[in-house]
C-alpha cells in the first residue's frame, strides 16, 4: 500500500506559507542589520579599509568618449525600465516572461550600462585599470545595517512572496561583505573581485549536489547518498585523467567517467529504494560508508604506491569574449574554468526539463501524488528510477569540481560533508534549480570567506575555526527551520507499492 501526505496544497495555504516566511526573512534581516550597527559600525571612525576590485586584465574599465556615455546611459535606462515594467510593450513582455530569468538579465545588462558610463564619470578608470578606494569602516557598518533593517521591515510589513528569498539572499552577503570590510580595516588591501571569484569556482560542486537533490526529491525519493557520489566522481575522474597524462580527449572522457560511477551508485539507491522498499535514507548513509571506506582504501594502497595515479590536471578556464572585459563581473562569471560554466548550464537545462517538458510534469507528479499518477498511465517506479539515476550522474560530474575543476589531486576526506551541505541547500533553495543556484553562491561565498581570511589572522577576533564552521551553523539552520517553513515534495521519501 502506498502512504502519502494528507496535506492538502491549496493558493490560500500556499500564500499563508509564503507571506510566514516573508515575515521570519523580514526579521531575520532586522536582526543583521542590528549587528552591523553595532559591530561594524562601533569601529574606530579613523579606520579604513582600502577596496581593490582589480584582479586581472579582465578588470579593464573601457573608456569611452562623452557622446557614447550619454547613450549608454540612455540605452541602459530604457532596458532597465523595460526590464521593471515590460508591460509597456506588449511584444517585449511577451519575450520577456517566455525565458526563465530573461527579464532578471535585462535588468542586470540595463543597470551595467548606466553604471559604466557613471563610474567613468566618477574617475574609476585609473590607466585602464580600476581605482582602488577606501572605505569608512564605521560609516560602512551603518549604511549597510539601515539598508539591511529597512529592507527586513519592508519585507515583514508588506509581506512580499516572489521577492522574499532574493532579498534574504542578498542581505546575508551583505553581512558578510560588511565583515570583510571590517575585517581589512587598516591592514592589507581587500581583494574583493578575487574573493568573489573564488566563491563562484567553489560553488561549483555545491551546485551539481543541489541539482542532483533537486532531481531526486522531485521524484520522491531522497538522495543521502550525493556524498559517495561526490567521493566516487572525484576518486574515479583523476584516476582516469592521471593514467592519459591529461592529454587529448581525457579530461572530458573523465567528466563521464564520473558521472557513470555517479549513476551507478543512483541505480544502487533506486533498487534498493524502490524494488526492495529499503529505507531510502538508510541506503544513502549506506553508500556514503561504502564510498568512504573505498576511497580510504584506494589512497593508501593504491594512490600513495602509485603516485602517478593521483595528478593535478585541472580543466581549462574560457575567458568569454566581450563578457570576461566586465569590470567585477567579468572575472567572476566569464573566466572560469569550464565546469563553472558547465554547472550554469545544468542548472538552466533542468529547470526547462522539470517545469518546461512533459517528463518533467511526470517527475513532479509521482513526486506529489504518485497514486494519481499511476491511475492515469504513469509508470511511477520508472519514473523514479530515471530521476535518481540521471540525478547520480550530475553528482558524479560535481565530484569532478573537486579534482578536475581546481586541477588538484584526490586526498581522503576532500569532500568534507559538502554532499549533505548539498541537500541543505536543495532545501533552502526549495528543490528548485535556480533556487539552488542562489543557495550554492551563497554557501560558496562562506567557504570562499574563510580560505581567504588567513590574510588577516592577527586582526580576527573569533577564531578562523568558527568562520570555516560556518557553512555548517548556516546548513544546520536550514533544516531546523529557522529560515522559514518550506514544503517539499508531498511524496518525498513515501515508499510506493503498485495496488
Amino acid at each position: 500500500m502506498a502512504t502519502v501526505s494528507k496535506e492538502i496544497v491549496t493558493l490560500s495555504n500556499i500564500r499563508v506559507v509564503s507571506r510566514a516566511r516573508s515575515l521570519a526573512y523580514g526579521i531575520a534581516l532586522m536582526v543583521l542589520g542590528a549587528i552591523e550597527i553595532l559591530w561594524y559600525g562601533g569601529a574606530s571612525s579613523k579606520l579604513n579599509t582600502i577596496v581593490q576590485l582589480g584582479y586581472n586584465t579582465a578588470t579593464v574599465m573601457p573608456a569611452v568618449g562623452a557622446v557614447w556615455r550619454i547613450a549608454l546611459l540612455l540605452i541602459g535606462g530604457g532596458i532597465t525600465y523595460l526590464a521593471i515594467k515590460p508591460q509597456t510593450l506588449a511584444s517585449f513582455a511577451k519575450a520577456i516572461t517566455t525565458v526563465r530569468g530573461l527579464r532578471s538579465v535585462a535588468a542586470i545588462v540595463g543597470a551595467y550600462l548606466v553604471i559604466w558610463p557613471v563610474l567613468l564619470w566618477a574617475g574609476v578608470n585609473h590607466g585602464g585599470q580600476l581605482r582602488t578606494f577606501s572605505l569608512p569602516v564605521a560609516t560602512t557598518g551603518y549604511v549597510l545595517g539601515a539598508v539591511s533593517i529597512a529592507t527586513g521591515v519592508l519585507m515583514a510589513w508588506r509581506r512580499v512572496d516572489r521577492s522574499a528569498s532574493g532579498l534574504l539572499y542578498g542581505g546575508l552577503i551583505v553581512f558578510m561583505l560588511g565583515f570583510l570590510i571590517w575585517v581589512a580595516r587598516g591592514s592589507l588591501p581587500l581583494q574583493l573581485t578575487g574573493i568573489l571569484a573564488s566563491a563562484v569556482a567553489v560553488s561549483t560542486f555545491l551546485i551539481f549536489g543541489s541539482v542532483s537533490g533537486t532531481l531526486c526529491e522531485r521524484a520522491g525519493v531522497v538522495n543521502i547518498a550525493i556524498e559517495g557520489q561526490f567521493m566516487a566522481g572525484a576518486l574515479s575522474s583523476v584516476v582516469f585523467v592521471s593514467v592519459f597524462h591529461g592529454s587529448g580527449m581525457s579530461k572530458t572522457l573523465a567528466l563521464l567517467l564520473a558521472g557513470l560511477f555517479g549513476a551507478l551508485f543512483g541505480w544502487v539507491l533506486a533498487v534498493m529504494a524502490l524494488r526492495y522498499q529499503a529505507n531510502q535514507v538508510i541506503v544513502g548513509v549506506v553508500i556514503v560508508a561504502f564510498c568512504t571506506a573505498m576511497s580510504q582504501f584506494l589512497m593508501t594502497q593504491v594512490l600513495d604506491v602509485h603516485q602517478n595515479l593521483n595528478g593535478s590536471f585541472g580543466l581549462p578556464v574560457w575567458s568569454v569574449p566581450v563578457l570576461s572585459k566586465i569590470p567585477v563581473l567579468g572575472p567572476v562569471l566569464f573566466d572560469q574554468n569550464v565546469l563553472v560554466f558547465f554547472a550554469f548550464a545544468v542548472v538552466i537545462i533542468s529547470s526547462f526539463v522539470l517545469f518546461r517538458t512533459r517528463w518533467g510534469l511526470r517527475v513532479r507528479s509521482v513526486g506529489e501524488k504518485p497514486i494519481a499518477s499511476e491511475t492515469v498511465g504513469i509508470d511511477v517506479i520508472r519514473m523514479r528510477y530515471s530521476a535518481v539515476i540521471i540525478g547520480g550522474f550530475v553528482a558524479g560530474i560535481g565530484g569532478a569540481g573537486f579534482t578536475l575543476g581546481p586541477g588538484s589531486s584526490f586526498n581522503y576526506g576532500m569532500t568534507s560533508g559538502y554532499g549533505y551541505i548539498a541537500l541543505a541547500i536543495m532545501i533552502f533553495g526549495r528543490w528548485r534549480p535556480y533556487g539552488a543556484l542562489m543557495a550554492s553562491l551563497l554557501f560558496g561565498f562562506t567557504i570562499a570567506l574563510s580560505a581567504n581570511l588567513n590574510l588577516y589572522l592577527g586582526q580576527l577576533v573569533i577564531p578562523q575555526q568558527f568562520i570555516s564552521a560556518l557553512p555548517y551553523v548556516i546548513t544546520i539552520l536550514v533544516v531546523s527551520g529557522v529560515v522559514g517553513r518550506i514544503r517539499p515534495p508531498a511524496a518525498d521519501g513515501v515508499p510506493f507499492q503498485r495496488n
